[in-house]
């Protein structure tokens, strides 16, 4: 009689599928978006819609060149489908995340069998980092997809017995197009594993300097038939912040503190990467320097396994050099690590047996948290309790300041209702905001309420106490209202 593992893994593609969707949308609807990254690409995405703007992002009413425009599309595309809600927002990465996996499934199936490519998708989509990210309204999500199709069809180029490079180098070059529109420079990665794996093992993969030349070439023409009208309407800013300021500032400086100042900070976080991964890829981690150990005498006689290392490598090593360092910029290397280590472990006898309860444990850990801790975790979130206090008193022309606390989850929250866009301060504009007409409502923190004088005694004051997510800070607000 057959194990339930290997039910599963007779049937991959429908196994991952299932698994990955029940991983990911568990709790969706439930968890309101509280992180600066989700409230920013959210609401961009909201405001797409409402300006008809589909070339450039605009966030409260300014342009937002922190990324490409792929995502943005994804959920604006989700909205039109679901509403304009949390679960939309989160809907397209959720998708890219259990594509990814099912990539893994297709792949892992055709250079070592179903078992393989089960395995894969499992360990990637029920690793601990992936089953928190895979699910955030963030680009990350799309370019890891993006990025590991590249890898793989990167893999299929090179082969000189391959009857279908065409096809390949077709997919690999658009692939690195779309992962530019999903996240910028960092989806060519695989290009740069590509080149390192013609380097050192010429005999093994196939790159013509023509065929690559010409690749180029399109992946550049699709990516700048959105580029070039983006760079015209932004006279040229879109390229300045977002490849100067977001790309270059990020590798060679520290933005928002993510990261240690000087030379000395340099060198000590350069293996900070090489030690996150045993969390970000927990429980798959622990099995992995065994296994590396007893694969490395083979490693000249698996070009595959190899390959799948050296991008994974080159993905360490470079964001290894980034100034700015945060534990998600080295997920693009989670999927060639968990094919590699499918691939390994495939035919272990002890396998089913460790593998089994750390799937189990995942998926137990992830839907307890999900379903069980936040729902009560969100009635004691900031921006939540504020809404709640003061949505009966919002309407379409209302204005709304925000002073002191200034979270980008107030714009998304109150945009909900609100035309107009949120006027984001300090405590000490706070009182200027008190000479607009009525209907309005100003926001800060409550020991800021003396100073507004008898200006700030005119119209119903609410006081709310929540719990600040980007700041881990607990925080009291007042919120003068006057309808």
């Amino acid at each position: 009689m057959q194990s339930l593992f290997e039910k599963l893994a007779a049937k991959p593609e429908r196994s991952i599928l299932i698994l990955s969707l029940v991983l990911l949308l568990a709790g969706n609807w439930i968890l309101p978006l509280t992180d600066r990254d989700e409230t920013r690409f959210a609401e961009a995405s909201r405001e797409m819609i409402q300006r008809g703007d589909y070339v450039v992002p605009w966030f409260n009413g300014h342009w937002r060149f922190d990324k490409p425009i792929l995502i943005y599309w994804c959920q604006s595309a989700s909205y039109r489908v679901l509403g304009q809600n949390a679960f939309a927002a989160r809907l397209p990465s959720v998708l890219f995340t259990t594509a990814t996996a099912l990539l893994l499934v297709r792949w892992g199936r055709k250079i070592a069998g179903a078992r393989t490519g089960f395995l894969a998708g499992a360990m990637f989509v029920a690793g601990l980092h992936v089953a928190a990210i895979g699910r955030v309204a963030t680009a990350d999500m799309a370019m890891v997809f993006f990025s590991t199709l590249a890898i793989w069809s990167g893999w299929e180029l090179t082969r000189p017995e391959s009857p279908s490079r065409k096809m390949w180098w077709f997919i690999f070059y658009v692939t690195l197009a779309l992962g530019f529109l999903a996240k910028g420079p960092v989806a060519w990665l695989p290009f740069g594993g590509l080149v390192v794996a013609r380097l050192l093992r010429r005999d093994s993969f196939r790159l013509s300097v023509g065929e690559t030349a010409l690749g180029w070439v399109l992946s550049l023409a699709l990516t700048a038939a959105w580029g070039i009208p983006a760079l015209l309407q932004t006279h040229g800013e879109f390229f300045k912040v977002g490849i100067g300021e977001h790309v270059v500032h990020r590798s060679t400086g520290i933005i928002d503190s993510h990261g240690l100042a000087g030379a000395a900070g340099f060198v000590a976080l350069l293996p900070l990467y090489f030690l996150t991964f045993f969390a970000s890829f927990f429980p798959w981690s622990t099995r992995v320097p065994a296994t590396l150990r007893r694969w490395w005498p083979e490693r000249r006689r698996d070009d595959v396994g190899w390959y799948l290392l050296m991008q994974a490598l080159v993905v360490f090593v470079v964001f290894s050099c980034v100034r700015t360092k945060l534990p998600h910029y080295t997920m693009p290397a989670f999927p060639c690590i968990a094919l590699w280590l499918a691939a390994q472990l495939r035919n272990k006898e002890t396998t089913v047996a460790w593998f089994c309860p750390r799937l189990a444990a995942m998926a137990v850990f992830v839907l307890v948290v999900t379903l069980g801790a936040i729902p009560i975790f969100s009635n004691y979130l900031l921006t939540e309790n504020l809404w709640r206090a003061v949505q009966p008193d919002v309407r379409a022309d209302t204005k709304v300041g925000c002073f002191g606390y200034t979270e980008p989850s107030l714009v998304w929250t109150f945009r909900s209702v609100v035309t107009n866009t949120v006027t984001l301060g300090e405590e000490q504009n706070a009182k200027n905001f008190l000479t607009n007409a009525p209907p309005f409502i100003l926001v800060l923190p409550t020991k800021d309420v003396a100073g507004l004088g008898a200006a700030g005694q005119n119209g119903r004051q609410v006081e709310v106490h929540g719990l600040d997510m980007v700041k881990f800070k607990n925080w009291d607000l007042t919120a003068i209202v006057r309808p």
